[in-house]
């Protein structure tokens, strides 16, 4: 049953005829308009259409006609063509972004400051000068992550927009400047493979550029007597910490620490630190975290969504197993976070690719997340 008469709107028009050149029958269309998204329409077809054929259509009507199209999962198969609702995001875009340069670059300067103080040196111009490296090693960082997203996004046909980088207090006022950036999606990846290359190339992609900069940042860090340090720690000069991500602890034997030694670490150390452990929370597979899209790319919705409690349980099982040190801290804190998220952005199941019965699924990017996992893993000290 068709509802429209002839000329069929073109959208619809241009399906039906890449469906019969597909060799499909369209059983029934259907329009109707839901609030805050516009029309809708929805083909019945007799039968599914394949992986090579959907992902010909999606890529022409989201080019278009500005429409994502999702193949169904129902019997008979459902194409719902959705509009693609795009703002102007170019304002907000530069006022996060200068926001973000100004806390990032105030906890630059607070942590380059006391850095060079414990040393001795209290030169204004060589902790402007750290400062400025650290803002913008910092923000390459974070702009490199979304730049994975982008640059995968592009390749399968996605439509997104940002980056938006969030600020967030500087470090006087007890935070670390930013909450990180995010970009927003405006249509889903067509397959379970473009999902879940679409999650691990932005933490991939940052995590490449922290590791450079650890490095860096570790060859510049200076070792000092292990009893200096608790001098230090307990006049309130310096802070310990007390846990590590997985590759910090690698980057540190590089350094190779004396015997009755430890270090105190530069300012772009620091960075790759935050860095480390901001994507270990990421790649948690929970809603639409990037480890959630990596990880609903390999299982159902309702396995995911299990996935997902079990992950925050862990997580506050393994604070409370190190309570009263550091690390149980972080744990603890970890689990409250994602339950928080769970409440605010998780309460609806992970939609997953625009074609459901989508199957492609590639497990090389399965041993990569869970390699990145292992190597942002934070360790007690």
């Amino acid at each position: 049953m068709f509802p429209f008469q002839k000329p069929y709107p073109p959208i619809i028009e241009d399906i039906l005829k890449q469906l019969s050149r597909a060799g499909r029958l369209a059983l029934q269309v259907k329009d109707y308009t839901v609030e805050k998204t516009g029309k809708v329409f929805d083909i019945v077809i007799n039968d599914r259409l394949s992986e090579e054929v959907f992902n010909e259509i999606y890529s022409y009507i989201v080019n278009r006609y500005n429409y994502m199209i999702l193949q169904l999962r129902t019997d008979p198969p459902i194409l719902r063509l959705i509009p693609i609702r795009k703002g102007n995001p170019k304002i907000k875009q530069v006022i996060l972004l200068l926001t973000t340069i100004a806390t990032i670059f105030l906890t630059g300067y607070g942590i380059s400051e006391s850095f060079y103080e414990l040393l001795g040196l209290n030169n204004q111009s060589v902790i402007i000068g750290w400062s400025i490296a650290y803002t913008a090693l910092f923000l390459f960082a974070l702009g490199f992550h979304e730049f994975g997203h982008m640059f995968s996004s592009k390749k399968s046909g996605v439509i997104i927009e940002g980056p938006y980088f969030i600020p967030a207090p500087p470090i006087q006022l007890g935070f670390i400047g930013t909450l990180g950036a995010v970009i927003s999606m405006k249509s889903l990846p067509p397959t379970r493979r473009d999902l879940a290359k679409l999650g691990i190339s932005g933490p991939l992609f940052g995590y490449i550029v922290a590791l450079i900069i650890g490095f860096i940042g570790v060859m510049f860090s200076p070792t000092i007597p292990i009893s200096k340090s608790i001098e230090l720690v307990e006049s309130g000069q310096a802070s310990e910490i007390g846990f590590m991500p997985l590759t910090m602890i690698l980057l540190l034997l590089i350094k190779n620490i004396p015997p009755g030694y430890t270090i105190l670490l530069h300012p772009l150390a620091f960075i790759s630190f935050i860095i480390f452990v901001v994507t270990f929370l990421n790649l948690l597979p929970i809603g639409q975290l990037d480890g959630g899209h990596v990880v609903r790319s390999f299982t159902t919705d309702y396995t995911h969504e299990l996935i997902g409690y079990f992950i925050i349980i862990l997580t506050a099982v393994t604070g409370v197993l190190l309570l009263g040190t550091m690390a149980g801290q972080y744990y603890i804190a970890l689990s409250i976070i994602l339950v928080i998220f769970k409440l605010l952005f998780g309460r609806h199941p992970h939609p997953g690719p625009a074609n459901q019965f989508s199957n492609n699924k590639d497990y090389s990017i399965l041993l990569a997340y869970i390699i990145l996992v292992v190597l942002t893993l934070p360790l007690p000290t």
